[in-house]
Parts: structure tokens; C-alpha cells; sequence
């Protein structure tokens, strides 16, 4: 299904990058900038929203440069990824990169998925606490961990942790002075930015461009999240190959309404992009139809949700692995 359904899609152009497509998505991160800049004198309100908008935007085409599918030249990507994932998020492209890449070889697989090794921050299964790292926990965070997840966990304490840690450690072991650069630069200028035009002090800008970065980590943790977490894991010592992975354990949401497709920068068409992670993800749409009858063809779930539906199933299932840990009723590792 994967190789000659690949195939014909090559054939017929899906996986050709569209340069008017990228341009009009590094126009978009600039207006957004620039309506950042020009609110902050007049409604600091407005302003945050937008440069949260920003770097939020920032996060979807710094994934796609990572998969090298935006221009189809690596170099140019790579480029693209390093500058809006440093500037924009204050980040290291080559630091998601080693990460993401073990999501994507391994999607919800116990032991091998980075993206569920989370304790004891969120467990998003029954028996993450048991199988992952021997890590202190407490019953009563789980317990609202669905409360907590997206204000405290995301926007907090993951931000701030790969903002002033994780990263700037890769960057600095690499020696990576461009993206030291790129790092300091995109602290300072937003920071001297509502200093200059707000009458700010310095430390109260500094602290608004860390109100920017705590929404940002709202709204791109929380819909990383809504395409994988609830659906099943694959314990450890279980093989599936890689269709299975990407349509049993990860699921697409509403892929033809373009807002969403929008709003979470088409990470939407999730199982599409494990299929097919270097097809420039604006077709995958496209893709998604064609997909429906494949699936019914091979006997296989394609699952399509609603949007609505995918966030309840997300506070569901921490929800209901929070209750499980409180109540001591977790399976046996």
C-alpha cells in the first residue's frame, strides 16, 4: 500500500513543492510579525495575540522544513526550519529534528515514541509511570493532569524547559555559533521591540515575550497532541510495520474544512503525513480522499474525526489515565 500507492503519487506530482505556497507562508509569519509591532503602542492585548499567532506559525513551518518539504532543496528547508524555529521559538531545528525523528519511526510505541515518554509531568496511557523511566510522581498531579496539561504543563514547564535547557545545550555542544545567533537575537529583538515601542522596562518586556512563548506552547503542544495521544500504544516488544503505525495509531482530523487545516498548520492530516512525511503537506488533503477507499480496499481503519471531538478524546483519555493512577487501579507492568 505504501510503496506503490507512494509511487503513483510521484507520478502525479504530489510530492512537487509549490514555491508560491512556501512564499505565501513566510508572508504570512512576517504580516503576523508586523501587526505584532504595531499594536504593542496601542493594545498590548492585540499584540501579544498575534506574536503567540506568530511563533505558533513559526512552529508549523519549522516541522515541515525539518521533513524537507517545503522547496524539495534540503539546504533551503533546513535554512527555513533554523531561522523560524530560532527566531520564532527560540529553539534548535537539529534538536527537534533528533527528537521528532524517533516519533516518526515509531509512532505511540512504548519505549521508543519520545513523544510518550512525558512522566511525570502527563502520562497519556495506563501504565506510563510503570514502563517509562523510574521517575517521582505524584497521584495528585495526574490526577488533574487534564487541567493542567495544556496552562501549566505545555505552556510552562515544557517551553521553559527546552527554551533554557534543552536546546541552547544542543546548540552549545554543536557549536553551532548561526544558531546561537539566531537564538539571542530572537530573545532580544521582541524584547527591545516592547521596550522601544510600549515604554516597557526591560525586564517587563522580557517577561511579555515570555507570555508570547507561553502561548505559543499552548497552542502547538496542545494539537501536536490531538493526533496520537489517545489512540492505542504499541507495547515494546510488538512489531507493526509502518502502514500500520500511521493508520492504527494516529488519527486525521476534519482534513477537508480549511480552517482546520489552517489552524493547525496540516498536522490535521496526521496519518497522510506519517505515510508520506516528505510530501509537502498542503496536498495531503488531496491525499486523505483517495486514502478513504484504500483503506476500505486493504481492510484497514482510516479514522477521521471532527476537530471538537479530537480535543474531548484528548482530555478524555488524560482525564481517564489520571483517574486510574489516583485511584491506584493501573494495569500491572
Amino acid at each position: 500500500i505504501n510503496a506503490e500507492y507512494g509511487a503513483d503519487l510521484e507520478r502525479r506530482g504530489f510530492f512537487e513543492p509549490s514555491n508560491s505556497h512556501v512564499t505565501f507562508r513566510i508572508f504570512e509569519l512576517i504580516f503576523l510579525f508586523c501587526l505584532g509591532c504595531f499594536f504593542i503602542s496601542t493594545n498590548i492585548y492585540l499584540s501579544l495575540v498575534f506574536f503567540m499567532l506568530f511563533s505558533g506559525r513559526c512552529g508549523w513551518v519549522q516541522h515541515e522544513g525539518g521533513h524537507n518539504s517545503l522547496t524539495g532543496n534540503m539546504k533551503v528547508d533546513k535554512l527555513l526550519q533554523n531561522l523560524t524555529i530560532g527566531f520564532g521559538l527560540l529553539t534548535d531545528g537539529s534538536m527537534w529534528n533528533s527528537m521528532h525523528n524517533k516519533h516518526h519511526t515509531t509512532p505511540q510505541k512504548v519505549n521508543f515514541d519520545i513523544d510518550l515518554d512525558t512522566t511525570p509531568l502527563v502520562a497519556f496511557y495506563d501504565t506510563a509511570i510503570e514502563k517509562n523511566r523510574n521517575r517521582t510522581w505524584s497521584k495528585w498531579w495526574l490526577r488533574y493532569q487534564a487541567w493542567t496539561f495544556l496552562p501549566v504543563t505545555s505552556g510552562i514547564f515544557v517551553m521553559l524547559f527546552w527554551i533554557f535547557y534543552l536546546h541552547p545545550r544542543k546548540v552549545i555542544r554543536d557549536r553551532n555559533v548561526g544558531q546561537i545567533f539566531i537564538l539571542a537575537f530572537g530573545h532580544l529583538f521582541r524584547t527591545w521591540l516592547f521596550y522601544h515601542f510600549g515604554g516597557y522596562s526591560w525586564l517587563q518586556s522580557y517577561g511579555l515575550l515570555m507570555i508570547t512563548m507561553w502561548g505559543t506552547g499552548v497552542y502547538l503542544f496542545g494539537h501536536f497532541s490531538l493526533s496520537h495521544t489517545f489512540t492505542p500504544v504499541v507495547e515494546s516488544d510488538q512489531n507493526v510495520n509502518w502502514v500500520q503505525y500511521a493508520i492504527e495509531h494516529s488519527i486525521d482530523i476534519d482534513p477537508q474544512n480549511p480552517m482546520i487545516n489552517w489552524v493547525m498548520g496540516y498536522l490535521n492530516c496526521q496519518v497522510i503525513h506519517h505515510l508520506f512525511p516528505t510530501m509537502p503537506q498542503y496536498k495531503q488533503p488531496a491525499v486523505s480522499k483517495e486514502l478513504v477507499q484504500l483503506a476500505k480496499k486493504w481492510g484497514m481503519k482510516y479514522e477521521i474525526m471532527g476537530y471538537w471531538k479530537a480535543w474531548y478524546l484528548m482530555f478524555k483519555n488524560l482525564n481517564d489515565v489520571g483517574h486510574v493512577y489516583f485511584s491506584g487501579k493501573q494495569k500491572s507492568s
